[in-house]
């Protein structure tokens, strides 16, 4: 008779779990399909001591997120003062979403808001790169295109020279805009714009909006873009698309937010570079932070690096212009550049006097990530407790 009554109750659980289990796998799936149906709003996350959860479509699920990097990234955010602005964060390795905050009117991690400024010399510079056409030392000289380029200054050959690596570390404009013009041809750059994230819609579990992108056909037209004159805009979901492409050798890895119980599956979305050329390209983007337009954000007041250790591949983004005028501010990077974790991307509308920069907002989120990443790596290893008697 016991056995009996045992064998019903362990009957019962086990009815009781599978029923359980298979009305969570129904709500992640209707969750899913929901979000899928309509572009994905996290502008309102709710963050606990282990997990974080949002609404999608019309369904309150939990997230990837890492709930103390968020939090983190919540803050920086909140302290860069800006009208318009975004952080978002991926595990390079899986395509995790570890930090997802938007700062204004509208979800700004997926919105195709800010002009993608010099982010876009990644896409012309891999294209270069892919054609053969160049390699990361190539010379260019020239002269003007600080702030705008006019037609001569593609023909005329100036006295200042720079190599392709350092022209991407420290955004030298007319150096992508000859070589555009040399070597590449508008649906090139398309293509390649799309492989990685800077027009279309970037792979993620999640319906978000598409990045826009115009590349002129005429010859001036398609150089200036090249550059990154104001040929669309981009999300910083696609920025961090890029540069996640990038640290996993060329691979496009799905990105993913909706947690489904257990790790993050890595699942491959093709590949959009050789190996080889993402070496070259990690190396050239080293070249940012180390001597190029992110080097002193980089640096300590005492000339001493602020990540000991830890190299940062990376690009800058400013550009001002827009209704109402903004002073748009880029940072993209992965880290560390030698064996990559993580992925970040930020992006800042800020008046034309700004409070900080998106380098100054992205060291910052770094410092947070490797610092958590200790502390949970030093509380893993601690023995456990001794219990008072």
């Amino acid at each position: 008779m016991a056995l009996a009554i045992r064998a019903s109750y362990q009957g019962c659980v086990r009815s009781i779990r599978l029923a359980f289990a298979a009305a969570l796998s129904t709500a992640l799936v209707l969750a899913t399909s929901l979000a899928a149906a309509s572009p994905v709003d996290l502008r309102t996350i709710r963050v606990t001591d282990e997990a974080a959860f949002a609404r999608v479509g019309g369904a309150e699920v939990k997230l990837t997120l890492d709930p103390d990097l968020q939090r983190a990234a919540a803050r920086i955010l909140t302290d860069s003062g800006a009208h318009e602005g975004a952080i978002v964060a991926s595990d390079v390795r899986t395509g995790r979403i570890l930090a997802w905050v938007t700062r204004g009117d509208r979800d700004y991690v997926v919105a195709p808001f800010a002009p993608s400024a010099s982010l876009f010399k990644i896409v012309t510079a891999t294209a270069l790169l892919e054609g053969g056409h160049v390699n990361p030392g190539t010379r260019e000289c020239y002269e003007g295109g600080e702030h705008a380029i006019v037609p001569e200054d593609l023909e005329r050959r100036g006295t200042a020279c720079s190599s392709l690596g350092d022209a991407l570390g420290n955004s030298v404009n007319l150096v992508f805009a000859r070589l555009a013009k040399k070597h590449l041809a508008p649906p090139e750059i398309r293509r390649k714009a799309a492989d990685l994230g800077f027009s279309g819609e970037v792979p993620i579990d999640v319906s978000v909006a598409p990045s826009e992108l115009t590349i002129p056909d005429d010859p001036f037209g398609m150089a200036r873009a090249s550059a990154g004159f104001w040929n669309g805009h981009l999300s910083p979901l696609g920025a961090l698309f890029a540069m996640q492409t990038i640290a996993n050798d060329g691979e496009r890895v799905r990105l993913a937010i909706l947690d489904h119980g257990g790790p993050t599956a890595r699942a491959s979305a093709g590949r959009a570079m050789s190996p080889g050329i993402a070496a070259s390209m990690t190396r050239m983007l080293e070249i940012t932070t180390r001597r190029g337009t992110a080097a002193k954000a980089f640096r300590k007041p005492d000339g001493t690096p602020a990540l000991p250790s830890i190299s940062v591949a990376a690009k800058t983004g400013t550009l001002i212009g827009g209704k109402p005028t903004r002073m748009y501010s880029w940072f993209a990077a992965f880290a560390p550049s030698t064996k990559p974790e993580i992925a970040i991307t930020v992006m800042l509308g800020n008046d034309i006097r700004w409070h900080t920069k998106g380098n100054i907002v992205g060291r910052r989120v770094l410092e947070a990530y490797f610092g958590i990443a200790s502390s949970k790596a030093q509380a893993s290893a601690a023995p456990p407790a001794k219990r008072a008697r």
